[in-house]
């Protein structure tokens, strides 16, 4: 049985990850910043982790299968008007902790090694990893960073079965997207069609990889 780990936990977009891979049988740890109250969670995951100061202090304990990492900060504001703390937040959260938490994930992969074992580290872009847009150049910064981590992992590792995936989508109905102004929030993605699209490329049980998936809105307004 596969295990998978899910960070950001509390994200519209880690909730329908992690459903449609408990719908396919897979056993889902995950990672919150803040208390997970709600039973709910209890009954639904396998194990849940806490991390209250950021996911930069956890320490992965066995090998996963699947890790999924959608942390990000977006924060849309004039480049000129952006002080240098901010700055760093948003590289250390979305680019700094994701690579730091790839080397450990990596690192017990290096101790229990297996040719055949297939592990996927799936990644949240966005289109903005491919282009610029106004107000928001820290976050098109660390998207493009994000974009070629993964393209230097899969060359890196392209001797072995561990594949490294970004999947870059246009705005989703989530929280984060409300903060993007001047558009028709209705033709924004369903974020559970999102999830099932990633898990699908994810579990798929054939020879294909497509490291590189960029899922756009049909409509834009």
């Amino acid at each position: 049985m596969k295990r998978a780990l899910i960070y950001g936990g509390s994200g519209d977009l880690a909730q329908k990850f992690a459903s449609q891979l408990i719908a396919s049988g897979v056993l889902v740890d995950i990672v919150f910043r803040s208390d997970a109250k709600d039973d709910e969670y209890a009954k639904k995951y396998n194990n849940i982790y806490i991390e209250k100061l950021g996911y930069q202090d956890f320490e992965p304990s066995a090998p996963y299968d699947i890790i999924f990492f959608p942390q990000g900060i977006f924060e849309p504001t004039p480049y000129i008007e952006t002080d240098v703390d901010t700055l760093k937040k948003e590289f250390q959260v979305g680019l700094l902790d994701i690579m730091n938490l790839t080397r450990k994930h990596l690192d017990l992969l290096k101790e229990n090694i297996d040719a055949d074992r297939r592990v996927d580290f799936a990644y949240i872009g966005s289109t903005s990893a491919y282009a610029g847009f106004k107000n928001t150049a820290i976050y098109c910064a660390v998207k493009h960073g994000l974009l070629g981590f993964v393209r230097a992992m899969n060359d890196e590792y392209s001797h072995t079965n561990i594949r490294f995936w970004l999947f870059s989508m246009g705005s989703m109905k989530t929280k984060m997207a409300l903060k993007v102004a001047g558009q028709d929030h209705n033709t924004f993605l369903d974020a559970g069609d999102v999830a099932k699209r990633i898990s699908e490329s994810l579990m798929a049980e054939n020879n294909l990889f497509e490291p590189e998936q960029i899922i756009r809105r049909r409509v834009i307004r």
